[in-house]
Parts: C-alpha cells; structure tokens; sequence
C-alpha cells in the first residue's frame, strides 16, 4: 500500500463508525523510516497544523506495554491542545489512554545542526514546564498494544490529544527527577511515579529528541510544545470517567470522557 493511501486508512480507521486497521499486512510499515514517511502523509492529509512532538516509550513501563524496546515521536496537532480542565467525547474516539507527563514549551528555536546539543543548551531554549495529559487513541483499536513501533510511529505515535497544565518558568531548580507525580481516576488513587521513568528525566528525554530529529534532518522551534513520556502507570477511562494528576508545586491537570 502507498504511504498516501495507507495515511488515509489510518485517519478513518481513527473514527469508531469505522472498522479499525487491521494488522499485519500492509498497514505494517517495513521499517522506521517508511513509519515515519507515512506519519507525515497523515499529518499532512489532516490538515492541521503542528504545534511540537510527542516522545513515547521513554519508559520502561511503556515499553514493556508495547513489547517494543526504544522511545519513537509522533506529532502534536495545534488543534488538539487544550487547557485542563477538557473533555472530549467518547463517541468521537475509539478508547482513551491517559498519561501524566511532563511537558515542555520552547521559547528558543534549537535548530538542525551537525553538532549535538548539550543538556545546557537545550534547557536555556525552554521557556516554561507543564504537567500535562497525554491522550492516547489509536486506528488498530485494541491491537495496538501488539502493533509495533513502526506501525504505531505511522498511527501518529498514538496521539490523540494534548491536556496542558499550567506554565512554570522557574523549574531549573526543581529536581523533578524524583518528585512525585499522583494519578487519580474518579477520585481514587489510580498510580504514583517519577520524573526519571521518562529516559532518566524530562530534560533528558527533550535533549534525546534534538538528537532523534537530527537523524531526521530536523529541528525545533520556539512556541513547540514537546511532551516527554508517561510517569505513572497508564489509565483507560470509559464515557463518564475523569482522570486527575497532582504534580505539587508544579500544579494538576485533569481531563474527563464525556
């Protein structure tokens, strides 16, 4: 299947009215960077515009979710960022996937370059930190857990919906390695964790992606929104379901299914 055609399977197997992709076949892209060509053919096709990355997998947990060994990216569409609290309907989505993360506003451009970029210089091109839900969904509906990395990179890494806390600037000195970050669903303590599920941290994870993107012959801009993988365990919510998370002083972010 041409990465055109498949990017249009995949953007209605989104919608539940739809069968779902099926897998294996020709929805498995051969390697990464076909995954890759066919994400961009659906952000391209949705008509969007992108607002920053997603980095998934940064964590063990994630990883082992997926059986899969390594981080990949997907893109953010400007569109589907919200502030907390959001909702979004449950007939519009096939399932819902909730994770806390750490999010990233740039206020500096980190272009291509051949040199890598240091930890230094990524952290001064950030202009704020955010807790923040991402939303998970996905074309192969259940099967994505058995998709693949290159079938989930062409799904647009999985990305659904972006659910941005509120802004700090003054993060550097918070070791949000090891604070802890407190998931609830409807009220009940749902999963616990840390900053350093994420690659080691979410400083670490933004500095993976310059490099990732510099493979890719790409580079970020001011205003990008990066968000760096779960840090608690991840939350399926159904239709009436409401999802909380504490980040202390950072602030919390919730999201519910309508």
């Amino acid at each position: 299947m041409q990465p055109d055609s498949l990017a249009q399977t995949l953007i209605a197997a989104r919608d539940p009215r739809n069968p779902p992709a099926e897998l294996p076949g020709p929805l498995a892209p051969q390697d990464l960077a076909d995954a890759y060509h066919v994400q961009d053919c659906v952000v391209a096709a949705l008509g969007c515009q992108t607002s920053g990355y997603k980095v998934a997998a940064t964590s063990r947990i994630a990883q082992e979710h997926l059986g899969i060994d390594g981080p990949f990216t997907g893109r953010l569409l400007a569109e589907r960022v919200y502030r907390s609290p959001a909702s979004l309907p449950a007939a519009e989505h096939r399932f819902f996937v909730v994770e806390p993360e750490y999010a990233f506003t740039l206020g500096k451009d980190l272009p291509l370059r051949e040199e890598a970029y240091s930890e230094a210089e990524v952290s001064s091109a950030v202009a704020s930190l955010h807790p923040a839900f991402e939303i998970v969904s996905s074309a192969y509906d259940a099967a994505w857990r058995e998709a693949g990395a290159a079938a989930l990179i062409a799904d647009n890494a999985v990305h659904t919906a972006m659910i941005m806390g509120p802004a700090t600037s003054d993060w550097r000195a918070l070791d949000f390695r090891r604070r802890k970050v407190r998931l609830d669903v409807d009220g009940v303590l749902h999963s616990e964790g840390e900053g350093i599920r994420a690659l080691g941290g979410p400083l670490e994870t933004l500095l993976w992606l310059t490099r990732h993107l510099a493979e890719r012959n790409l580079g970020l801009k001011a205003g990008d929104v990066v968000t760096t993988g779960v840090v608690t365990d991840i939350a399926y919510l159904e239709a009436g379901q409401r999802a909380f998370a504490d980040f202390g002083e950072l602030g919390t972010v919730s999201f519910e299914v309508k």
